[in-house]
């Protein structure tokens, strides 16, 4: 998965050709839901950095915290969008389409 190629979504799917851009700037309400997992991966390193390695010192957090955030960014970019067009874009998982 390319850096540069984050931000880019199908206009249609190769496969059902569902819609997977209902308007222009559909995807800025997936920030919120990014965030959210931003949020999500620093409370839980937080709390495997403070009863499995017994409080550490604060650069501790931030680097890993830093670390992580920068492996899981393609993976939570992906999935805030995914989310916000099932969730904004009423967009329903179909097996036999």
């Amino acid at each position: 998965m390319s850096f540069r190629k984050l931000t880019q979504v199908n206009d249609h799917c190769p496969n059902c050709n569902a819609t997977l851009e209902p308007e222009p700037d559909f995807y800025y309400g997936a920030m919120y839901i990014s965030y959210a997992l931003s949020v999500a991966l620093v409370v839980n390193i937080m709390l495997i950095l403070n009863y499995g390695f017994g409080d550490p010192e604060i650069w501790v957090y931030l680097v890993t915290v830093g670390v992580t955030n920068v492996l899981l960014l393609p993976l939570m970019l992906r999935y805030s969008k995914v989310l916000y067009l099932y969730i904004a874009g009423k967009l329903k998982y179909d097996p036999n389409a």
